[in-house]
Parts: C-alpha cells; structure tokens; sequence
C-alpha cells in the first residue's frame, strides 16, 4: 500500500509558522510591520456634559469659543477618549466652514486634537445647511491631577470670500472617558 506523501510547501509553512511562534514567545512585544496599540483598563470613570439648546448661547463667529468644558479628575495616568456631537445649521449663502477641535488643559498640562471642519456653507444655495457630526480624539499619558476638558469651534471664511455669517450649534453632547494607561 502506498503512503499518502506530504507536500512540501506544508512543511515550509509549519517551519515559518514554528519559527513565528518562537520568536512572538521570546519577544512578546516584537511586531512585524504593525503600528504600536496600548491597552488601557476599562474606564475609571466618565464625564458626560450636555446642552439641549443652542450650545454657545449665540452664533458661533470667527474668534474661537469653548463649548461644555467639563472638569475632569484623572487618579492615575490615563488615557482620556473624548467625544464631541451636535447638529448644526448655517444660513443660506454663507462662505464659511465650522471648524471643531478638542482640548485638555489642567496645570502645565495642554493639549488639543486637530481642527475638522464640521461643516461647509453653502456658498449661495436657497435654503440653509444643517446638519449632524461626531468628532473624537484621543490624548494617550495624561498624568494624575485635575483637567478642564472642552470642545472649540469657530468658523473661517473661503480664501477670497468675506463671509463670516456664523453658525449655530445646538444639542451639543460632550463625553469623556478616562482608562487608566496600562503598564508596560
């Protein structure tokens, strides 16, 4: 009776796949062509701050306005998650893009995610942009102590155009989530 034979490329698979699992043993954090994660705990705590109405009380202009700052209390180094959402209108017409970012300060500590732009005017159209938006950040290694943390927003006219209309944001929802950093 004739023996089954075992392909060759199978036993150069089993060899790499042996030579792999040796390797991610022996060095736990070694990592081929991968872009570095942490794992943070689960939440010690979250701050959520809402506002049902219009967030800032009046249109949002051109100089930048704090939206729901929130006092924050980190017991540990952590990792802050930090959520921003609100729906949005502009009038008809308006040149302009809201721009939305995210900040942590406290003591020396300050830090601030990038500016999105959360909406487009509508440069001209009859009826007036609304709209609904998220933005997140993270702000991995915060320390210990006590932090204010706020979403800003304003809005900036198209190169060449001298719209500066405004927005309105209203039931804007602002969420924090603190994980404490995992040790190394």
């Amino acid at each position: 009776m004739r023996r089954p034979s075992v392909p060759r490329a199978s036993t150069a698979v089993a060899v790499v796949a042996a030579v792999v699992a040796v390797l991610a043993v022996m060095f736990p954090g070694l990592g081929f062509g991968q872009t570095s994660t942490t794992h943070a705990g689960t939440p010690s705590d979250v701050y959520t701050s809402t506002d049902p109405g219009v967030c800032h009380g009046d249109k949002v202009g051109a100089d930048p306005v704090g939206l729901l700052p929130t006092a924050v209390q980190v017991s540990q180094e952590s990792n802050l998650v930090v959520y921003f959402t609100s729906t949005w209108s502009a009038p008809s017409g308006s040149p302009t893009e809201l721009l939305l970012a995210l900040q942590v300060e406290g003591g020396e500590f300050f830090e601030t995610s990038p500016e999105w732009i959360a909406n487009t005017g509508t440069g001209g159209s009859e009826r007036d942009a609304h709209g609904v938006g998220t933005v997140m950040w993270s702000f991995p290694h915060v320390a210990a102590g006590a932090y204010t943390v706020e979403a800003t927003a304003h809005i900036a006219a198209f190169p060449g155009t001298s719209g500066q209309s405004g927005a309105n944001l209203q039931a804007c929802a602002l969420t924090v989530f603190v994980n404490p950093s995992a040790s190394p």
